[in-house]
């Protein structure tokens, strides 16, 4: 095999292993993925129109996590405007999520474990949870998943919106997909 062939080979075991063992659900954060944040936000019943702390969630031991964190709290700055809504980030440690006063979770990805903080708090104060990381809407942890690439997509977690108390406009339960 070839030095190409095998760089290539290499290339494709590393993906399939970063997708297997839960790896980015997003490469590079980009305004257009905040943009899509903002907007499914804004079809959750009591959101539209204000103004939202936003906990951005991380955790300190993952170096993918506090990237994230970091990219998203770049892009949103103080405050982000999406529509009629506007985003004010808030930075938390996953042990930072029961005692703080914000309306609504973004969870990073490669939280690990520390994500069952965020579902628990999410379902004890009533408010929902959002990621770029699919696994995370698939168990129950966060509420709803968002990405735009290859194209914008919704997901939701039923269970966990029910438990939540999050409330999508019912138009907007057409576009999003079930997980």
């Amino acid at each position: 095999m070839g030095k190409k062939a095998m760089k290539t080979m290499a290339a494709l075991i590393l993906s399939f292993v970063l997708l297997a063992v839960g790896g980015p659900a997003i490469a590079e954060i980009t305004q257009t993925d905040v943009l899509v944040v903002g907007r499914a936000m804004g079809f959750v019943e009591g959101f539209g129109g204000r103004t939202v702390r936003m906990g951005i969630v991380f955790a300190a031991g993952s170096p993918q996590s506090v990237q994230e964190a970091n990219e998203l709290k770049t892009i949103l700055g103080n405050q982000f405007r999406v529509g009629n809504n506007v985003l004010v980030p808030v930075l938390l440690r996953s042990d930072q999520v029961i005692d703080t006063d914000v309306g609504m979770f973004f969870l990073t990805g490669g939280i690990g474990a520390a994500a069952e903080k965020v579902a628990t708090a999410s379902k004890e104060r009533k408010i929902p949870c959002i990621t770029f990381d699919l696994a995370q809407v698939r168990n129950g942890t966060c509420t709803l998943g968002v990405q735009s690439q290859p194209k914008i997509d919704v997901f939701i977690n039923r269970h966990a919106a029910a438990q939540s108390n999050t409330v999508l406009s019912s138009v907007f339960r057409l576009m999003v997909h079930e997980l």
